[in-house]
C-alpha cells in the first residue's frame, strides 16, 4: 500500500504547505492514536473541545461522551508529543464537514423508495472539522467502512458544500471512482479511505503527478476537489473523489498541442487527481489494471461527469 503523499508544491502558499505536510505527518502517525485515546475532540457544535467526543453509530444518529482530558496551557504541547494533553492544533486549509446517510435504516430497514429530495434529507451533517486534531478525533470515533452496513455512505465535503449533485459546486462536474467486491477487499477498505480522507484534507489530491512535474495548480482560478464518498453496498464497496468541473473527453484534451488552451489544462488536473488517486491512494502502479472484470463487482478506476452517469451507457475515461 503506497504512503500517503507528503509533497507540496512549492508553488502553493506556505501555510498550505503546511497544512499539507502535518496532515501527512498525522498519516505517518495514525497508527499511534488509538480509537479509545482520540488525538482530538468533537464538540457538539462542531467546535474542537477537550471535554466531548463525536460518535455515530451505523443507524445515523449521533451521540457525544466524556474524555475527562484537559491541557496545560502553560506549556506548548502539540498531539504529536501528547495525545490526550495538547494545546496546539494544526488548522486545515480548508474546513470540512462529515455527513452520513443509512437509507436502509428507515421504514424499518426496508429500501427506500423516495426520490432526489427525499434522498437528500437522509443526509445527516455529522461535524465540521477545521484542524488536523479535530479529524483525528473525528474518525477515532465513529464506525469503520468495513462495518457499516449495506447503501450506508460517509462524505468528507468542504465546508459549505453539500454532498449532491444539485449543489452549485458540483452541478458541472464529475467524480474519479473505483469499485471494490466487499468479500475481497474488507480488510483493506478502511485503510483505503482513510488514506483518501488524508490526501483530501491536506490538499495533496490536486498536486501534479508526478510529483516532480511542473505545477498545473499554480495559476488556477478555484481548486477542483469538492469532497470525497465512501459507499457500502451487498457485494461491493466504492470510494471515490468529486470534483466541480469535468470533461467527458480528457484522453483527447489532455493531448492537444495548444498546451495552453483552457481545455487542456483542465484535462491535465482533472487526469492528475486520477493518478494521485490510482498511485497515491490505491497503491496501484499508473499503468497496473485493478482487476476489473475479475467479478460483475469490481471496476477500473475511471471518471465520468455527473451528466453522463445519468446516462445507461454515458461516456468515461479509464485510467
Amino acid at each position: 500500500m503506497a504512503s500517503v503523499a507528503s509533497k507540496v508544491s512549492s508553488s502553493q502558499p506556505q501555510s498550505q504547505q503546511d497544512t499539507s505536510t502535518a496532515a501527512a505527518a498525522a498519516a505517518s502517525s495514525s497508527s499511534q492514536l488509538p480509537a479509545s485515546d482520540s488525538a482530538s475532540s468533537i464538540g457538539a457544535n462542531g467546535s474542537a473541545g477537550p471535554d466531548t467526543t463525536a460518535e455515530i453509530s451505523a443507524s445515523g444518529s449521533t451521540s457525544f461522551g466524556s474524555t475527562g482530558t484537559s491541557a496545560d496551557l502553560d506549556v506548548i504541547t502539540t498531539v504529536f508529543q501528547d495525545q490526550n494533553h495538547f494545546n496546539v492544533k494544526h488548522p486545515l486549509w480548508h474546513s470540512w464537514t462529515l455527513w452520513f446517510d443509512n437509507p436502509s435504516a428507515k421504514a424499518g430497514g426496508g429500501n427506500h423508495k423516495g426520490g432526489k429530495d427525499s434522498w437528500g434529507d437522509l443526509q445527516i451533517k455529522v461535524v465540521s472539522i477545521e484542524s488536523v486534531e479535530e479529524f483525528w478525533g473525528l474518525y477515532n470515533n465513529i464506525i469503520p467502512p468495513s462495518d457499516l452496513p449495506a447503501k450506508a455512505n460517509y462524505y468528507l465535503f468542504k465546508e459549505g458544500i453539500r454532498p449532491a449533485w444539485e449543489d452549485e459546486a458540483n452541478t458541472n462536474g464529475g467524480k474519479w471512482s473505483i469499485q471494490l467486491p466487499r468479500d475481497k477487499s474488507k480488510d483493506q477498505i478502511n485503510t483505503l479511505w482513510l488514506h483518501l480522507m488524508l490526501q483530501a484534507i491536506g490538499e495533496t489530491l490536486e498536486a501534479s503527478f508526478p510529483d516532480d512535474a511542473p505545477n498545473r495548480d499554480a495559476a488556477a482560478d478555484q481548486d477542483l476537489v469538492t469532497g470525497v464518498i465512501m459507499s457500502a453496498r451487498p457485494n461491493f464497496y466504492r470510494i471515490a473523489i468529486w470534483t466541480r468541473l469535468a470533461d467527458d473527453d480528457l484522453d483527447a484534451h489532455a493531448a492537444s498541442p495548444d498546451r495552453d488552451a483552457p481545455a487542456t489544462k483542465l484535462a491535465n488536473r482533472l487526469l492528475d487527481i486520477g493518478k494521485q488517486f490510482k498511485v497515491n491512494v490505491l497503491g496501484y502502479k499508473l499503468e497496473a489494471k485493478t482487476g476489473a472484470g475479475s467479478t460483475g463487482f469490481s471496476t477500473e478506476v475511471e471518471f465520468q461527469s455527473h451528466r453522463e452517469s445519468e446516462k445507461r451507457k454515458g461516456k468515461k475515461t479509464v485510467l
